[in-house]
């Protein structure tokens, strides 16, 4: 088990690639939905409320950790009306 003097040297570790992406993309994804929140000015509690899910559940989803299956994602791109995931061609 690695041990870490400061919080800066724990987050400078990375860890095996396929982890970091997924980790990356989750973070991503979690700013892009906040960022739409803000434009609509609804709180958690409305999107919370709009998918019929706790407040808890939302939190835990934008941790930036969860891993999301493909219905929620676009569950929420129809809730709040934006792509969320767009496939290269």
């Amino acid at each position: 088990m690695n041990t870490y003097p400061d919080i800066p040297s724990f987050f400078a570790e990375q860890g095996p690639e396929p982890i970091e992406r997924f980790v990356s993309l989750n973070l991503d994804l979690s700013q892009r939905i906040y960022t739409l929140l803000q434009e609509r000015s609804w709180s958690e509690s409305d999107l919370a409320r709009a998918l019929s899910i706790t407040e808890a559940e939302v939190s835990l989803r934008l941790g930036g950790t969860y891993d999301w299956r493909l219905r929620e994602v676009v569950e929420l791109e129809v809730v709040l009306g934006e792509r969320l995931i767009i496939l290269a061609e």
